[in-house]
């Protein structure tokens, strides 16, 4: 499926997706089996997950382990996009020209589209703590080994 952004030719259909289950059975709604889970089917307000992968996640992140660490703050994942994506803006501020300041860009934008007039991100918006740049994944990925 990566290579469908680089042209046609890569193009198959699903029928290309090769996986261990049938891809009917990747669609189907799926229930978490954690006890107490609000994804479990015998919650009182049992909400299904859309489908095995979104599963797969919701499981990880909720009840798995958490091998991934931040390096900066300590904060554990168990998913290493989730890792990374923290990783890259752990102890980063936005700050807007009214004076305040945001852990999320998303965070400030949001400020801005609410305030609007007089609200507009700071020259030189991005800030951090430490100038010190944190062990490349490589690194990390060795240490875990």
């Amino acid at each position: 499926m990566h290579m469908w952004g680089h042209g046609s030719q890569y193009r198959r259909g699903p029928e290309s997706l090769r996986g261990t289950q049938p891809t009917a059975m990747l669609r189907l709604p799926c229930y978490c089996c954690a006890e107490g889970c609000r994804n479990n089917i015998e919650h009182p307000r049992a909400k299904p997950l859309k489908d095995f992968r979104t599963l797969q996640t919701h499981y990880k992140r909720k009840h798995g382990t958490k091998p991934f660490m931040c390096r900066r703050c300590g904060k554990a994942f168990a998913v290493r996009g989730d890792w990374r994506t923290h990783e890259k803006n752990c102890g980063k501020l936005w700050f807007c020209i009214c004076g305040s300041d945001f852990k999320h860009k998303r965070s400030l934008k949001d400020h801005i589209r609410a305030f609007g007039h007089g609200h507009a991100p700071h020259h030189g918006d991005l800030h951090t703590f430490e100038d010190e740049d944190p062990a490349s994944e490589i690194e990390q990925d060795d240490e875990t080994q």
